[in-house]
C-alpha cells in the first residue's frame, strides 16, 4: 500500500540526473493542485490572462492530463471501465465510452499557481529554473505577467528560467511568483508525435509529468553522456556546460559498487569537455545483478568553489551481436549469448491516462513482469517516465524504447520535422540508462497509412481531418526518409541496437518491411496452433543472410538478430478473450528455435478496450492455470506437439522433447523426469500411468533434442496430462512444461457397470425440464460448445426411470457427479469471482448439496472447450454423496414417484446463471454422472 503524500508524484523526477536532494530545502515540487480554465475560444492571450489578476474557480491535479480522472481528484474511481473523465469535453453528456476518443473536447488549458522561491541556502545567488517533465502539445509560460518562453512537443523536459521575472525579495528574503501555463493540443494532432494518442486510446493533453522548481548556477552542466566499454574496463565521459570559462574545472566523482571511488578531470573548450577513467574491479551492470556505479559532475570555479553538481549513474554492460553459422546473429549482453523474453509495455494508467497516479505502479508493473518470467519489455510507442527507466535500471530488466509516431496523415515535411526533434531529444534525455539496449524508430506503418483501415473499425464515429495547407507526402518516398531517420540514429547512439521499423506482414503497403536495421523483427497474431507452428517455421526458414525476405525492395537481411517483437492469440479487436491458452502453445513454438534472440508478447496488461495483458488494466492478475514462467524463463523443455490433442483409446504415441537452455547460469548433468497421469469420466485421477527419467543434454545457449518420449494411452475415455522436468542434481527444477492428452473415440456410455458401481450418464443436452430468469424469452436453457446453460436465475432436471435403477435398493450409497459454474455472457479470462451463483442440488426435492458456485472461468484449464474450438470455458467438480438415512428417504420418495429426479439450480443472490459441462468440454471428462455404490 502506498503511504499517503500531500503532493501527488513527490520524488525527485530524474534520478539519473538529480540536483534536488531534499524537497523544500533545494528543490520545490510543483505537482498537487493548480487553478485552472479551459479557453474554448483561444480569448486567454487577447484577455490577459496570463496576468493572473483573477481566480479561476476550476482546479486541476498536477501531473495528470486533463482527460484523466485523477486530473480532477477522482482517480480513486478509476478502473478497467472507467478511464476517463468528461469534463474536458464541450459536451460532457453527449460522450460514451465507444465516442470518448473523437469527441470534440477542449484543445487549451490554462494553469495558475502562486509560488514562494527561497534565497539562502542552496538557493543563494543561483539562477531559479522551472521544469515541466512533459507537456502536451505546445506550451508557453509566464512568471508575474512575463513571457518566459514557448515550446513546441509533447515528451521531453521543458524548462523556464524564473528568476529576473520573480518579484523583489520579502520580508523573509523570498521572492515571489506568479505562474501561469497555457497548454494547446489541437485535436487535428496528425503532424505530431502523438503514439496511440492518435484515436486508438484516450488522449493525453497538457501537463502529464512532475513540475518542480530548482535552483541552478549561472554556469552549469547542462547535460553529460556517459559511455561504459566493458573490453577495456573504462568509462567515458561527455559534458556539455553552460556559462564556463576556460579556467572552470569538471570533474566526475566515480562511486563504483566495489573498490574504491576515484575523480577525474574532463578537459576541453568551454562547452563541451570528456575524460576517461579505467574501472578496476570492473563489475558489470547485468540482468542478474544490475549494479550501478554513482557519479557526481561537479564545475568548479578557478578557486576551487563548486558552482554546481549533478548526481547520476550508469552501468557496465554492453550489448552486441555474434554472427552465428547457421543463421542469423546471437545477440548478447557483456559479450555472452542471451536469450530476451519480453512483454509489450504501453505504460497506460486507469486513473492518469499516461500518468501513473504514483511511482509504486511502475515499480509494481517492473517486479510483476519479472515474476512472469519476463526480462524485456518494450515501452510501446512513448517516451516514458524516467522513473520507470530508473527501476528499470536498478532491477535489471532491458527495454527496447519506441519513438511516438505522428498521426496518419502526418507524414508531412512539418511532421518530419518534429519528429526528429522528438527523436534527438529523447536520445538526449534517456542516452544514460543501462536498461535502455535498443531503440524502434517506428512501429509498423503508423503514421504512414497503414492503420486507416482499424481506425476505422476502433473509431467510426471519429470525423475527418480538416484540409491542411500541406499534403502528406507520397508513400513511396517514406522508406527513404525512415532509412535517413536510422541513419541519423545511429550517429546520435552507436552503442545500442536500433531497428528501423517493426515489420508485420498484414500491412498492406506492397514495400512493406525493413530497410537497414540491426534488428529483424516481424509480429504475428494468430490463434491456432497449427498454423502459428508452420508461420513461425516459414518465418525462420526465410531468414538468412541475404534473403530478402521481410525487407523492402533494394534491401535484404544482414547478419542481425531475430525477433519477433510483437506476437500473440489474441489481438486488439478480438474482444475480452482468454490469453493464457495462446501465450504457452506460442511462446512453446518461438523457443523450439534457436534462431531467435528475442519474443516481445501482446501484452503485460490491459488497456482501456484492449484485452490481451497478464494484467487487467487496474492491474490486478489474471489466471493462467499454470505458472507463465514454465515457458518463459531462461530454460525451457519446448514439446513439439499440440497443447491437447484427441487420442484414440490404446494407441502408442511418440512426443518430442527439446531443451532450451538460455538462463545466465550453465546447467550440467541434468537428469529428465516424466511423468504421464489422467483424469477418468468418474473423476478418478490416475497419477502413475507411465514415468520415467534419464541423462539429457542440456546444451548452454542452443536448443537441441533432449528426449523422446513414446506413450500409451488407456483403454478408456481420460483426460492424460504429460508433464516432463530437467532436474539438477541438488534437486532442483530448472525446467518444466506439460501437453495434454484426451483419450477419447466418443461419449463415454450412458450405462456401465464398474466394480459394483452402477454407472448412468447424461448428455448436457438431455435435461427433463428446465427453467430460467434470463435470456431471451426470460426461459429458456440453450446449448454451446458441448455445455449447456441458463442465465439468472433457475434450474436444470435430469430424470432417471426407476427401470434404469435396479441397484436403488442395494446401494448403499449414491453419488452424483458434473462439472459446472456460474455463467457470463462473454468470454474474459479468469480473475475474481464476482459473477457468482448460489447453486444447490436436490433429489426429487431433498436438497443434498448447496455452495457458491465461482466466476464462469476461461483459461488454459479449460482444455477440452479449447480442443472443441472454444474459448476456455470450465467449471468446478461438483460431488454429491447420499448415504445412510437420507439415502433411505431418496429411495422411499423415488419409488413413489416412480423416477429419481436431479434438480441443479441457482436461486437467491448472487444469481448468476449456470452452466453445466458435458464430457468432452471444459477442465474435466466428465458429464452429468449418477454412480450407485453395491456392497
Amino acid at each position: 500500500m502506498t503511504p499517503y503524500h500531500p503532493i501527488p508524484r513527490p520524488e525527485y523526477p530524474r534520478p539519473d540526473r538529480q540536483r534536488g536532494q531534499v524537497e523544500g530545502v533545494d528543490w520545490l515540487n510543483l505537482n498537487g493542485p493548480w487553478q485552472f480554465r479551459f479557453d474554448q475560444n483561444r480569448s486567454g492571450v487577447t484577455s490577459r490572462w496570463q496576468n493572473g489578476q483573477e481566480d479561476w474557480q476550476d482546479q486541476i491535479i498536477v501531473p495528470f492530463c486533463w482527460e484523466s480522472l485523477a486530473a480532477w481528484g477522482e482517480g480513486d474511481g478509476a478502473g478497467n471501465d472507467h478511464y476517463y473523465s468528461t469534463r474536458c469535453f464541450v459536451s460532457p453528456v453527449d460522450v460514451t465510452k465507444e465516442n470518448h476518443r473523437s469527441a470534440e473536447r477542449y484543445e487549451v488549458g490554462w494553469y495558475k499557481r502562486e509560488i514562494l522561491v527561497p534565497q539562502d541556502g542552496a538557493w543563494e545567488g543561483k539562477r531559479v529554473i522551472l521544469t515541466i517533465g512533459a507537456a502536451d502539445f505546445f506550451t508557453d509560460c509566464w512568471c508575474n505577467g512575463v513571457h518566459l518562453g514557448h515550446h513546441e512537443g509533447g515528451y521531453v523536459p521543458i524548462e523556464f528560467d524564473l528568476t529576473d521575472a520573480l518579484s523583489d525579495p520579502e520580508p523573509d528574503g523570498s521572492r515571489r511568483g506568479l505562474l501561469v501555463v497555457r497548454v494547446e493540443d489541437p485535436m487535428d494532432n496528425r503532424e505530431q508525435p502523438v503514439g496511440k494518442q492518435w484515436g486508438w486510446y484516450t488522449t493525453t493533453s497538457g501537463i502529464w509529468q512532475t513540475v518542480f522548481v530548482e535552483p541552478r548556477a549561472a554556469q552549469h552542466v547542462k547535460s553529460f553522456r556517459i559511455i561504459p566499454d566493458i573490453d577495456t574496463s573504462s568509462v567515458s565521459f561527455e559534458a556539455t556546460c553552460v556559462g564556463r570559462d576556460s579556467d572552470m574545472r569538471v570533474t566526475v566523482e566515480i562511486a563504483p559498487p566495489q573498490g574504491e571511488s576515484l575523480t577525474i578531470d574532463l578537459e576541453g573548450e568551454r562547452e563541451l569537455v570528456t575524460g576517461e577513467a579505467e574501472l578496476h574491479p570492473l563489475v558489470l551492470w547485468d540482468t542478474n545483478n544490475p549494479q550501478l556505479h554513482h557519479v557526481v559532475f561537479k564545475l568548479s570555479d578557478a578557486e576551487g568553489k563548486t558552482l554546481d553538481e549533478v548526481r547520476g549513474y550508469f552501468g557496465m554492460r554492453k550489448i552486441s551481436t555474434s554472427p552465428a553459422d547457421d543463421g542469423p546473429s546471437i545477440l548478447c549482453l557483456n559479450n555472452e549469448p542471451i536469450y530476451l523474453r519480453g512483454a509489450l509495455y504501453q505504460s497506460y494508467h486507469p486513473e492518469g491516462v499516461y500518468t501513473a497516479a504514483n511511482a509504486a505502479t511502475l515499480y509494481n508493473d517492473l517486479a510483476f513482469a519479472m515474476r512472469m518470467g519476463f526480462d524485456f519489455l518494450r515501452i510501446h510507442i512513448k517516451l516514458d517516465d524516467p522513473i520507470l527507466l530508473y527501476y528499470a535500471d536498478t532491477l535489471g530488466i532491458l527495454l527496447m524504447q519506441d519513438f511516438p509516431n505522428f498521426g496518419e496523415g502526418g507524414d508531412t515535411p512539418l511532421g518530419r520535422r518534429r519528429f526528429e526533434e522528438m527523436m534527438r531529444a529523447g536520445f538526449e534525455r534517456d542516452f544514460n540508462h543501462p536498461s535502455i539496449i535498443s531503440w524502434c524508430i517506428f512501429n509498423e506503418t503508423w503514421g504512414f497509412g497503414g492503420q486507416s483501415e482499424l481506425m476505422k473499425l476502433i473509431s467510426p464515429d471519429m470525423p475527418p481531418a480538416p484540409e491542411r495547407g500541406e499534403p502528406p507526402i507520397e508513400t513511396s518516398t517514406s522508406f527513404q526518409w525512415i532509412h535517413k531517420m536510422w541513419q541519423l540514429a545511429k550517429t546520435l547512439d552507436q552503442t545500442r541496437l536500433i531497428e528501423d521499423m517493426s515489420v508485420v506482414v498484414w500491412e498492406h503497403l506492397a514495400s512493406y518491411g525493413h530497410v537497414e536495421t540491426d534488428v529483424n523483427s516481424w509480429h504475428f497474431y494468430i490463434n491456432d496452433y497449427k498454423a502459428a507452428k508452420e508461420h513461425i517455421e516459414e518465418v525462420v526458414a526465410k531468414t538468412y543472410h541475404g534473403s530478402d525476405f521481410n525487407y523492402i525492395e533494394g534491401f535484404s537481411q544482414q547478419n542481425v538478430p531475430l525477433i519477433s517483437s510483437e506476437y500473440g492469440g489474441v489481438g486488439a479487436l478480438d474482444g475480452d478473450r482468454d490469453i493464457s491458452w495462446s501465450f504457452k502453445f506460442l511462446t512453446n513454438e518461438l523457443r523450439r528455435h534457436g534462431q531467435l534472440s528475442a519474443y516481445i508478447f501482446t501484452q503485460l496488461m490491459d488497456v482501456e478496450w484492449e484485452f490481451n495483458g497478464f494484467m487487467n488494466y487496474d492491474r490486478t492478475p489474471k489466471a493462467f492455470g499454470y505458472p507463465p514462467a514454465i515457458i518463459n524463463q531462461g530454460n525451457v523443455l519446448p514439446i513439439n506437439a499440440p497443447p491437447i490433442s484427441r487420442v484414440t483409446p490404446g494407441e502408442t504415441v511418440k512426443v518430442e522433447v527439446l531443451s532450451s537452455h538460455f538462463s545466465r547460469t550453465k546447467q550440467e548433468n541434468v537428469l529428465f523426469r516424466w511423468q504421464y497421469s489422467g483424469m477418468d469420466s468418474l473423476g478418478k485421477i490416475h497419477s502413475n500411468l507411465a514415468r520415467g527419467h534419464s541423462p539429457i543434454p542440456f546444451g548452454h545457449q542452443r536448443v537441441e533434442l533432449a528426449k523422446v518420449i513414446e506413450v500409451t494411452l488407456p483403454n478408456e475415455p481420460m483426460l492424460c496430462t504429460l508433464t516432463v522436468a530437467a532436474v539438477t542434481p541438488d534437486g532442483k527444477t530448472v525446467a518444466s512444461n506439460y501437453i495434454q492428452q484426451y483419450s477419447s473415440n466418443g461419449p463415454p456410455p450412458e450405462r456401465e457397470e464398474r466394480d459394483r458401481t452402477l454407472v448412468l450418464r447424461r448428455r448436457v443436452d438431455q435435461w427433463s425440464a428446465s427453467n430460467w430468469s434470463g435470456g431471451d424469452g426470460g426461459r429458456d436453457a440453450a446449448i454451446a460448445d458441448g455445455s449447456c446453460y441458463g442465465t439468472g436465475a433457475g434450474f436444470f432436471e435430469w430424470e432417471f426411470a426407476v427401470g434404469e435403477l435396479d441397484r436403488l435398493q442395494e446401494a448403499f450409497c449414491l453419488r452424483f457427479l458434473m462439472e459446472a459454474s456460474s455463467r457470463r455472457d462473454d468470454t474474459p479470462q479468469t480473475d475474481d469471482h464476482r459473477y457468482a451463483s448460489q447453486f444447490s442440488l436436490a433429489i426429487n426435492g431433498i436438497t443434498v448439496l448447496r455452495n457458491l458456485l465461482p466466476d464462469h472461468p476461461h483459461d488454459s484449464r479449460g482444455a477440452l472447450s479449447y480442443l472443441r474450438g472454444g474459448k476456455g470455458a470450465y467449471g468446478y467438480l461438483l460431488h454429491a454423496t447420499v448415504e445412510e438415512k437420507l439415502l433411505d428417504s431418496v429411495r422411499e420418495r423415488a419409488m413413489l414417484d416412480g423416477r429419481l429426479l436431479i434438480r441443479t439450480s441457482v436461486s437467491g443472490a448472487p444469481s448468476g446463471g449456470l452452466t453445466i459441462y458435458g464430457s468432452d468440454c471444459g477442465r474435466y471428462p466428465a458429464c452429468p454422472t449418477l454412480m450407485l455404490q453395491s456392497k
